[in-house]
């Protein structure tokens, strides 16, 4: 009977170590896809954020790269900031002196070519997010840009008999940005790899014709909403190298756009990330990413607009502070590596981000 005893208790012992141990292993899978599900998200719409015309950042911010999983009832709250200067004169994928970009003219239906000179614009996104785990695959995401800054300089009405034109910085725009709802599944989820796919919709509720200094609505590329519902495809796979230290991830985005019913038509556009992450210790992880995103050019009218679209290769290295089990501060610092314009265009000399990430349980 003792050697039966001793026996059973052995068992009980070996038994909870064991749940001990797959429960610490899964806090540790979690937090690690918590910390890519930070960084591939929020720098897919650092890249989002930094092209277009009039120097200005991208109105549609794509938000389908948040991908991460949280589990069955746990909520994360996050605040971002984004800053993003622009004053480099890229002609193609090279340098010049000069970027003449064209006008669009709702109020006479036309693209007015090569009406004024780009000289610097400096973004800034202030932006909340929710996600929140319906089961333990399915995870719902809301995006809400609540605060798009864009202060934006330019010489208006450049032609032959006034090459100088006359110097702007009024026309900037500032307002509550394009909402995104995202649903993201988990179709494969083992100790060592993780499948993510995701679907969802931006929203028209960001301000898309706001007023130039002239009366007439303003340029859509400084807008902080695009005025139309678009659609998006998302994916993430993760991979663990070495279990509960190096990560390394790819994800692709691809936004679907729609017309907008003053005839404008943002370009379609896909962002493609890799990267990984690496657990220094318990409450610090690093980051080093290769962020691409390929925009296709706007469209007013049936017709191509000039000085939209283009290619962007970014590096970005980041880290995220692990304050409690439920709190994380993260920085990100992007540089760009290859950038190409159609025509010519301003592009970001750098961008930044940081935020603050919480999560709980619900009661």
């Amino acid at each position: 009977m003792q050697a039966v005893s001793a026996k059973n208790n052995s068992t009980r012992t070996n038994l909870h170590c064991y749940f001990g141990d797959f429960v610490m292993q899964r806090h540790i899978i979690l937090k690690n896809i918590l910390v890519i599900f930070l960084s591939v998200f929020f720098i897919s719409t650092l890249i989002s954020f930094t092209e277009a015309a009039c120097g200005g950042a991208n109105c549609s911010l794509i938000r389908g790269s948040q991908s991460g999983i949280t589990s069955k009832g746990r909520f994360v709250f996050d605040i971002s900031h984004r800053y993003i200067p622009q004053d480099d004169k890229q002609k193609g994928s090279g340098d010049t002196n000069e970027v003449l970009v064209p006008k669009v003219n709702f109020e006479a239906r036309e693209l007015e070519l090569d009406h004024h000179r780009e000289k610097r614009t400096v973004n800034q996104l202030t932006q909340i997010d929710v996600s929140y785990g319906i089961t333990e695959k399915l995870t719902a995401t809301l995006n809400a840009p609540f605060r798009n800054d864009r202060y934006h300089e330019h010489d208006d009405e450049v032609t032959p008999g006034n090459p100088a034109g006359e110097f702007n910085n009024v026309d900037g725009t500032e307002g509550f940005g394009d909402i995104t709802l995202v649903l993201k599944y988990a179709l494969l989820q083992t100790l060592k790899q993780q499948l993510i796919v995701g679907a969802g919709i931006k929203f028209a509720s960001g301000e898309y014709k706001l007023r130039d200094n002239e009366g007439g609505i303003n340029e859509p590329t400084l807008m902080p909403g695009t005025g139309s519902y678009d659609a998006i495809l998302t994916g993430l796979y993760i991979f663990s190298v070495i279990p509960n230290r190096l990560d390394v991830f790819t994800s692709v985005a691809h936004r679907f756009t729609t017309e907008n019913d003053l005839d404008y038509l943002f370009g379609d556009s896909t962002t493609i990330d890799g990267g990984l992450i690496y657990t220094l210790s318990p409450s610090v992880s690093i980051s080093a990413q290769i962020n691409a995103r390929i925009t296709r050019r706007d469209a007013f009218i049936g017709v191509s607009v000039p000085s939209t679209g283009g290619e962007f290769v970014n590096f970005t290295p980041g880290v995220i502070l692990h304050a409690t089990q439920n709190l994380a501060i993260y920085a990100h610092v992007q540089i760009p590596v290859y950038q190409r314009v159609n025509e010519s265009n301003l592009v970001p000399n750098y961008g930044l981000l940081f935020g603050v990430s919480y999560g709980f349980n619900a009661p």
